[in-house]
């Protein structure tokens, strides 16, 4: 009985740790651009908006030391906006190291999809409600008329003032926009790998507990091997050209995810 449940234990384990780490290994991260606070390698942002955009991010980090990005893709190539943007932002680094108080807006045209992803020390100021809110009500009605240099302006002005009004301090930049009410929306709000990864964790709880960890260790040696030569993420820290680079923040992949 006890090598029936070893030999699904490793059977179950095998899939899963490699379908997460091959997800992971098929997302194409960009490098960042030099303007840091706009990423928009599909060009769909105006050069009004563009200064604007660029003028409110840096007043925002040079006043709270916190870092806003917008992403603008084609597509994510069929993987989860959830997962490719949390690997965006991790691979970056947005935010400051162990403040982790980093902002991501991924917008991704041809998917028509949408994505808030907030550093860990922002979560308590950006609920995933807000930040769902802020995009159905401030982004979406303007990127359904393609008029897409309008809607990222309105959200990531209101973003970077709610970020603003965290750390106690005004914005002289940004558009003030006002937010309507928000209660229990119906948005995908996603933690990325949360779900598989807490079945994992259960799964490696029980390979500890019945067989001492060795299907678990001899898993996580595959992958490690299988990842030497792959190499480390671009963008990051030090890479930001014009506007320097991010500080190494992270998130937990906290956020929203819609479309229009």
């Amino acid at each position: 009985m006890k090598s029936r449940v070893l030999k699904f234990l490793s059977s179950l384990l095998l899939i899963l740790l490699l379908s997460y780490n091959s997800i992971s290994s098929a997302i194409s991260i960009p490098t960042q651009t030099n303007l840091k606070y706009l990423n928009d390698y599909v060009g769909v942002i105006n050069e009004p908006q563009k200064g604007n955009i660029l003028g409110i991010g840096r007043e925002l980090e040079l006043k709270t030391g916190a870092q806003a990005t917008i992403v603008i893709i084609n597509s994510t190539n069929g993987t989860p906006i959830e997962n490719y943007s949390l690997e965006l932002f991790r691979s970056w680094g947005i935010g400051q190291k162990n403040k982790d108080n980093g902002l991501l807006v991924l917008i991704s045209i041809d998917d028509k999809a949408w994505r808030v992803e907030v550093g860990r020390g922002l979560e308590g100021a950006i609920p995933d409600a807000l930040s769902n809110r802020v995009m159905e009500t401030l982004s979406k009605p303007s990127f359904l008329e393609g008029n897409y240099s309008e809607g990222v302006m309105n959200s990531y002005s209101t973003f970077c003032d709610i970020i603003a009004k965290e750390y106690n301090i005004t914005l002289d930049k940004s558009l003030h926009l006002t937010v309507p009410s928000y209660g229990n929306p119906t948005e995908r709000s996603s933690r990325g790998f949360a779900f598989s990864g807490g079945i994992i964790l259960i799964l490696f709880l029980l390979d500890i507990i019945l067989n001492r960890g060795r299907i678990s260790s001899t898993l996580l040696q595959i992958i490690f091997w299988s990842n030497i030569g792959r190499g480390g993420p671009r963008g990051g820290p030090g890479g930001g050209g014009n506007f320097g680079g991010f500080g190494g923040g992270s998130s937990n992949g906290g956020g929203s995810s819609g479309g229009w």
